[in-house]
C-alpha cells in the first residue's frame, strides 16, 4: 500500500491564509484559493487528491512547523 507523506506548514503562512480564504493540499502542498478556513477533504485542482484543508483546520490538526 502506498502512503503519502503529509506536508507541514509555517504558522505565519497559515495565519495569512486564514485571512485570504486559502487552503492547502496535504498531498502535494499546493494552495487552493476560495477555501473556507474549516474546509476538509476538498479536491485539489493540481493533483486531484481529496486532501485540501483550510488553514484553520491545518492548525487544529497540528501540521505546523
Amino acid at each position: 500500500m502506498k502512503s503519502h507523506k503529509v506536508k507541514t506548514f509555517d504558522l505565519e503562512v497559515l495565519e495569512d491564509a486564514i485571512l485570504g480564504n486559502t487552503g492547502f493540499c496535504l498531498a502535494c502542498g499546493d494552495e487552493e484559493y476560495g477555501c473556507e478556513p474549516d474546509a476538509r477533504k476538498y479536491e485539489c485542482s493540481s493533483c486531484g487528491a481529496h486532501m485540501v484543508f483550510g488553514a484553520e483546520e491545518i492548525i487544529l490538526m497540528g501540521l505546523v512547523k
